[in-house]
């Protein structure tokens, strides 16, 4: 099994790195205003903030399954949104990247900057040959955000997506090291 170098990321507007015990107030702004915005996993609850910024956003990557990271605006100081890299597949050097905007933060390039940065640390720092996605198709900001981030869509993926108003066909998209 592998595992992820550690994730430090500029880019033009976002200083993309994982979350940690430093980012306590800036967890706690975002649980405040749109706790969607944190990764999976994250605490719907301030009192359960430290614990999980101190080891449970860790699991994941000391599994080597996969790697949760912050979208920090550099110039506003705040958190827009999270991106990671999940379904690992060490062998084949793949893996599954999802992101999400805060409601407040979506229509500004933020999501397609990170996919785009989080990608090429990919392919370079963690080795990685394939990164892909899905959307549902009827998401059509997401779909927009995997095509401008470079993102070759493969095809569609019938009632693949269970959400809470039923089932979705999904996009799946992919990014090879060598696009």
């Amino acid at each position: 099994m592998g595992s992820f170098p550690i994730v430090e990321i500029v880019t033009e507007r976002l200083e993309l790195r994982e979350y940690g015990p430093r980012d306590t107030a800036l967890v706690m702004e975002v649980l405040a205003a749109e706790p969607e915005a944190l990764p999976p996993g994250a605490p719907s609850q301030p009192d359960g903030v430290a614990a999980w910024l101190e080891t449970g956003v860790h699991q994941s990557r000391q599994g080597g399954d996969g790697v949760h990271v912050m979208m920090l605006d550099q110039a506003k100081g705040i958190i827009v949104g999270s991106i990671g890299l999940f379904h690992t597949d060490w062998e084949a050097r793949s893996a599954e990247v999802g992101y999400g905007v805060r409601a407040d933060q979506r229509g500004l390039g933020y999501a397609t900057e990170a996919l785009a940065g989080l990608t090429r640390w990919a392919h370079t720092e963690a080795g990685f040959q394939r990164v892909w996605l899905t959307a549902n198709t009827d998401n059509f900001a997401s779909v927009r955000v995997a095509e401008k981030a470079g993102f070759v869509r493969e095809g569609t993926m019938r009632r693949s997506g269970l959400e809470d108003d039923g089932l979705h066909d999904q996009a799946l998209f992919s990014r090879l090291d060598d696009d």
